[in-house]
């Protein structure tokens, strides 16, 4: 046979078609996913309060430091347009400096059932987690509002997030957040990050499947059921909090509701390193907790891993180019979607996006090999499927 008879194809033709098919795909998926995105976020509506279900509730704030905006955020928690209802903070240590201003909130609203526990045991390696469990002694209702400390809420946020509960067999309510980022950088990448990655994630899970995850900065659920899926001691350890007690309630047979409104919270990042270890964190705890989630969560940010191997094919073609601008074309109107329908966000600033969309796939790429993360100045180790634990450092 001649040299010139023998097949067209080799190694390297055989790597380069399969890169760009891939390229292609991935591009495919991620338009897919845009359009997914773009409709659950415009079909999003605030919905209808129960006005005649109104339980007792006790509300649950972990907090530590003080990040911009606490004050508001703790005083919008305890002004609810709500039937006389508890608030316990918990702190690690008396001389948090959050400590003044929860006693000013305290004498603020002297007409509440509010307490401040201050207990430093580390039941398990989760700081927040903790914290709510030493906290838990002080619970006197059978419905339990968690909210991060800094989180914002409208006056109706309670009713909002109770009234689910009025249908049998809902265990747990949740609700999306909105970011409202500080003027520097690090923040407006972080407020891009909640915003246009995971309001519009979220709306789409909760579109296409039964919700099976608590997202944690604003988190209700029934005592028993909470009871039954381990307790706050049981969560003290887990490495992302809301995907293991989401997990564990839909385990036991209850149902999750997405409350139809939105909170806020304020999205202080002191400089990109910070905010890159938040997001490696994020993403590290997912890919512990739902591997598979994880792996095709690809699709969200798929931009740079579609440009990289429509580059290593050598040369893309029109179809590859059209692709590309179609993502970044669906990706951008998400962006003025979503400020669109939650001004909150705050102003457009589409130039951003590809950057953080590049950060995004990074860090995703990073989560299959980082093992430890930092959680404020406690390093933690990923110990198993959802867990974490505490790396102790030797003495010097």
């Amino acid at each position: 046979m001649a040299t010139s008879d023998l097949p067209a194809w080799t190694i390297p033709h055989v790597l380069s078609g399969l890169t760009e098919g891939l390229g292609l795909l991935l591009a495919l998926a991620g338009i897919a996913y845009l359009l997914l995105a773009l409709i659950a976020v415009w079909r999003f509506r605030p919905g209808r309060v129960d006005a005649a279900f109104r339980p007792a509730v006790t509300v649950m704030v972990p907090a530590h430091g003080v990040p911009p905006g606490l004050y508001e955020c703790l005083r919008s928690i305890c002004d609810q347009d709500y039937p006389p209802f508890q608030v316990v903070f918990g702190l690690h240590t008396p001389d948090d400096a959050a400590r003044p201003v929860i006693e000013r909130i305290m004498a603020e609203f002297p007409h509440l059932d509010t307490s401040l526990v201050i207990d430093g045991r580390m039941v398990g390696a989760n700081p927040k987690m903790c914290n709510l469990a030493n906290m838990y002694r002080n619970v006197k209702h059978d419905i339990l509002v968690m909210v991060d400390a800094d989180v914002r809420v409208e006056r109706d946020f309670l009713a909002a997030s109770v009234a689910p509960f009025a249908e049998s067999g809902v265990g747990g309510t949740t609700c999306l957040y909105v970011a409202v980022p500080e003027t520097n950088f690090a923040s407006r990448l972080g407020g891009l990050l909640v915003n246009d990655w995971f309001v519009p994630s979220g709306l789409v899970s909760a579109l296409i499947r039964p919700l099976e995850v608590c997202y944690g900065a604003a988190i209700t659920v029934r005592r028993d059921a909470l009871e039954r899926a381990g307790g706050l001691v049981g969560l003290s350890s887990a490495a992302s909090q809301d995907f293991i007690l989401g997990e564990r309630l839909v385990a036991h047979g209850y149902k999750i509701s997405l409350v139809p409104s939105m909170v806020e919270t304020v999205m202080a990042e002191p400089d990109l390193p910070t905010q890159v270890r938040h997001q490696l964190r994020w993403n590290r705890g997912t890919r512990a907790c739902r591997p598979i989630d994880h792996l095709f969560s690809v699709v969200t940010h798929p931009l740079p891993l579609v440009m990289g191997l429509l580059a290593w094919h050598g040369a893309a073609s029109p179809i590859g180019f059209s692709l590309i601008a179609t993502l970044l074309a669906a990706r951008v109107a998400l962006h003025l979607l979503v400020r669109h329908r939650f001004p909150a966000a705050g102003p457009a600033q589409p130039w951003l996006v590809p950057f953080e969309e590049t950060i995004c796939f990074a860090v995703w790429v990073a989560a299959f090999f980082v093992q430890s993360v930092r959680w404020g100045n406690r390093e933690l180790r990923i110990a198993g499927p959802g867990r974490v634990v505490a790396v102790e450092k030797e003495p010097t």
